[in-house]
């Protein structure tokens, strides 16, 4: 799923971290020295970097420093796994421009929940880069890299909880909203884009957890940093770990600490926002299916020779699926070409907004829609393909000049990419799945 670069002076350690991250699919090496590790970041550019504080020869916020200033490495998440709680330690990683401190116990629980964010964000940078190449050749130029915003004012934050507003004075240049409970929250998230939330459990701390883990399955939010702060009693850190939360805090917290890691997560959300924006500017209208609104067929071939070539050579995962929606033929038939290009362009619409902001729609035929989803294993894949298809059969659609709701079947189909796959291959066998 990722391959991440663990660089501790202490081999049996980093070892240890590196047999964890290997039970949840990841990937990687491990070195010892300073040195090491930026020449394997320059040979092998990993997806992210897991380092202590200590290396031979240097420290993470050395090589942080140093990673920051090199091209082509800038841009890769590091995370510093800390010998001791210290606030200074998390200060000096978010100058240095260290995404994520993790402080001890290492636990594997959450190692594998704070690194997840991190390849995320990587994963959407090299689509990002992937998708530029593309477009490029359609005449279309964005931006590939990202500035990072080092020190955020004014960010919109949630703060979720009767108590939440004792935080206030700890939470100094953002702009808050607060959320008596996790219902009022979650209308609030359903219209408003943040770049954090911090759940402040009451006595029943279960809807505050439900929150978490609803916020992970919503494509639209399972990227927003959630924080817990709750007394030990009430939620313990494994199990806001479980639910998904993206950092846990113990009452009493320690406000620069609070402060520090708010200020560390919203400048990932804001750079997973700028890289979410130069995705969506390659559809331009050379790329563009005039229809539909999603990218056009010439695009997606192009497209997916770039990916299945750099996903095969790098040994990523790489999965597309088929929507094939046979039902807008028949509301063409007895309603008229007009209604059927309204229909196609909602079914575009929905399909699009099921997904992440890495993942590409394109129009494959008349009433056929092609998805690929980078760096995705197959079971995931099938897991958002059902979904979707199942959020278009529950779906009433109101087609103009149509006085009756239309409902819709959609059959699908995938397949992920094998070794000596080509495009031509990889598709036949999705679309010979389709059912």
């Amino acid at each position: 799923m990722a391959n991440i670069l663990i660089a501790a002076e202490d081999s049996a350690l980093a070892q240890e971290l590196l047999q964890k991250i290997r039970r949840h699919g990841y990937d990687g090496r491990a070195v010892t020295s300073l040195d090491a590790a930026l020449a394997t970041v320059q040979q092998e550019h990993p997806d992210i970097v897991l380092a202590t504080e200590t290396l031979i020869g240097g420290t993470a916020v050395g090589l942080a420093m140093t990673l920051r200033k090199t091209a082509g490495c800038a841009e890769i998440p590091i995370c510093l796994a800390a010998a001791t709680r210290s606030v200074e330690i998390k200060q000096q990683a978010l100058s240095a421009g260290i995404d994520d401190v993790l402080f001890p116990p290492l636990d594997e629980i959450k190692l594998v929940a704070r690194l997840r964010p991190l390849v995320r964000l990587a994963i959407m940078r090299s689509e990002l880069h992937q998708r530029a190449q593309t477009a490029r050749r359609f005449g279309v130029d964005v931006l590939e890299e990202i500035p990072v915003n080092t020190t955020p004012t004014g960010y919109p934050l949630l703060v979720v909880g009767p108590e939440g507003a004792s935080l206030s004075n700890m939470l100094s240049g953002a702009r808050l909203s607060f959320a008596s409970d996790p219902f009022v929250a979650d209308d609030l998230l359903s219209r408003n884009n943040f770049d954090a939330a911090i759940l402040v459990p009451d006595a029943n701390p279960e809807p505050y957890l439900d929150l978490c883990a609803q916020a992970r399955n919503n494509p639209r939010l399972f990227n927003l940093p959630v924080l817990i702060v709750s007394d030990l009693g009430r939620i313990g850190e494994e199990v806001a770990y479980h639910h998904g939360a993206s950092g846990f805090f113990a009452n009493p917290v320690n406000p620069l600490e609070l402060q520090t890691s708010v200020l560390s997560q919203v400048r990932r959300q804001q750079a997973r926002w700028s890289v979410r924006r130069a995705l969506a500017e390659t559809l331009q209208a050379s790329t563009r299916d005039a229809e539909t609104g999603v990218y056009a067929r010439s695009f997606l071939d192009a497209y997916l020779m770039d990916r299945v070539k750099f996903s095969g050579a790098h040994g990523r995962n790489l999965s597309i699926m088929f929507f094939c929606v046979p039902d807008i033929e028949g509301v063409r038939l007895h309603f008229g070409e007009a209604q059927a290009r309204h229909l196609r362009l909602q079914v575009s619409q929905w399909i699009t907004g099921l997904l992440r902001g890495e993942d590409v729609t394109a129009r494959y035929a008349e009433n056929e829609f092609c998805v690929v989803l980078p760096d995705t294993p197959k079971s995931e894949a099938e897991v958002v393909m059902h979904r979707i298809a199942g959020v278009l059969a529950y779906t009433d659609f109101a087609v103009k000049d149509v006085y009756q709701p239309v409902k819709i079947w959609a059959r699908v189909g995938s397949a992920d990419l094998l070794p000596d796959d080509s495009v031509s291959t990889l598709t036949t066998r999705a679309r010979a799945n389709i059912v």
